[in-house]
């Protein structure tokens, strides 16, 4: 008869230890990654409308309904360093500093005000980016506790 032995608490194999054995190994909660790839996510759309700014390719509407070809290499530049913060508050997010989570809540709370003026314009779009925003401020508030003990 074979005998089943269990394995034996911190023993070669635990999940407990790294690789290489000698520490424990680190858990970040799944919604605080989720708010970190949206950081990400917005850094990547920010470059890219800065990409665009800088192409030429910028469409105004004018109050009398006519569609004004613009060049806005200044929005670009803006863009550009709004897609420079947010790519670093996404990392600094991962490891657990304090400047990624205050820039997520600020990127999530202008958001989701931006958004609710495009509600007429766009109503399920914005409903859905809305949605995103209250999710990273849930994520962000409810494992501060542990990106605090980081």
């Amino acid at each position: 008869m074979a005998q089943h032995s269990e394995p034996v608490p911190g023993g070669v194999g635990s999940p407990m230890e790294s690789q290489a054995g000698t520490r424990r190994a680190e858990h970040r909660p799944g919604m605080l990654t989720f708010a970190a790839v949206v950081m990400f996510m917005v850094g990547g759309f920010e470059a890219l409308a800065a990409l665009l700014a800088f192409a030429g390719t910028g469409w105004w509407v004018t109050d009398m309904g006519n569609l004004v070809y613009a060049n806005f290499v200044l929005w670009g530049i803006v863009d550009s360093i709004i897609a420079i913060i947010a790519l670093y508050a996404g990392i600094d997010l991962l490891r657990g500093g304090g400047f990624g989570r205050g820039m997520a809540y600020v990127f999530a709370v202008v958001g989701a005000i931006r958004w609710l003026f495009v509600i007429p314009a766009a109503p399920i779009l914005a409903v859905v980016v809305i949605a995103l925003c209250v999710m990273v401020i849930y994520a962000l508030a409810k494992d501060s506790d542990q990106l605090e003990s980081t």
